[in-house]
């Protein structure tokens, strides 16, 4: 067995566990880290709200940000179906402007990326590309946990405390049988990718738009860097696959002709990347911790 007599481990990297371990590391606690993947990685989840801000200075982020290519939130903008956009929702109008009322739509390989290393910075031991296999009990408490290397050696970490920060694969909570779906939450989301669709001038050019389909569903477009757009849907399952359709090509395409905004600041755009499908990320947790082991984010 290897003790690798840590304060702390955390298991995934993403902002939940590399903002724990930038904090933990920072008080002088011995933090280690064990991601999964090697960053950067791809993610999904690109457009922060004006409440990060805090948590994100807390982080010591915020000039990091700033001087960042990402591009600036200054409002949220509604389009129904037949095109008809709202007036943009300003933060600043109800909120300090030069703080909580700006915010990024961000990449996340960047940002992520960006957090982890802020989390080395202030001392937290960081290991990619290891699989965290099962957790290490003694009696009723987590002890540690039992991984697998990207060449299949099997190690073992112990330490007082573990925090799952596994996201949407939720780790622990599969694992007890704590995850609980939401009955009313079903849906589903496709997205890709563009570069060249039309975008608003000034403080609007970042400016997050919902736009809205007919039955039980809405886009999400969020302007990137470097001319990109994230553009996705989320709706039923049930709706997004009628009539037979499975492919998620297929599925964004027919949705893009039932909103007119949707389809107009599109049209000189072209497609770039994958499309991606995944269903719903909304879960509950009958628990959110045991004796030595507690889950974030």
């Amino acid at each position: 067995m290897e003790n690798s007599s840590h304060d702390a481990i955390i298991v995934g990297a993403g902002p939940a566990g590399s903002s724990a371990a930038a904090i933990l590391a920072e008080y002088g606690r011995r933090v280690l880290v064990l991601e999964r993947e090697k960053f950067p990685r791809y993610h999904i989840g690109e457009s922060l709200i004006p409440f990060t801000y805090h948590p994100l200075k807390r982080l010591g982020m915020i000039e990091r940000l700033k001087e960042s290519a990402f591009v600036k939130k200054y409002s949220v903008q509604f389009i129904s179906p037949n095109g008809t956009a709202s007036q943009p929702f300003y933060f600043f109008n109800r909120y300090d402007r030069e703080t909580i009322a700006q915010t990024w739509q961000v990449l996340r390989s960047e940002f992520d990326q960006m957090l982890l290393d802020n989390a080395r910075e202030k001392g937290a031991e960081v290991t990619e590309e290891i699989r965290v296999k099962e957790l290490i009990w003694e009696e009723k408490r987590v002890v540690g946990v039992r991984t697998v290397t990207k060449n299949g050696d099997e190690k073992e970490f112990l330490a007082p405390l573990t925090f799952d920060a596994t996201g949407k694969e939720a780790f622990a909570a599969t694992r007890n049988g704590w995850r609980e779906r939401d009955p009313y939450l079903n849906k589903v989301a496709v997205w890709t990718y563009y570069t060249g669709a039309i975008r608003q001038e000034g403080i609007d050019a970042g400016a997050t738009g919902v736009a809205f389909v007919p039955e039980k569903g809405w886009f999400w477009w969020i302007p990137l860097h470097d001319d990109r757009l994230s553009l996705g849907v989320v709706a039923e399952g049930k709706y997004l696959s009628r009539d037979g359709v499975r492919d998620p090509k297929s599925m964004l395409e027919r949705e893009i002709n039932n909103n007119q905004w949707i389809k107009d600041n599109l049209a000189p755009a072209k497609q770039c990347g994958d499309y991606f499908v995944t269903n719903e990320f909304t879960h509950h947790s009958r628990y959110c911790g045991t004796d030595g082991l507690v889950l974030l984010g």
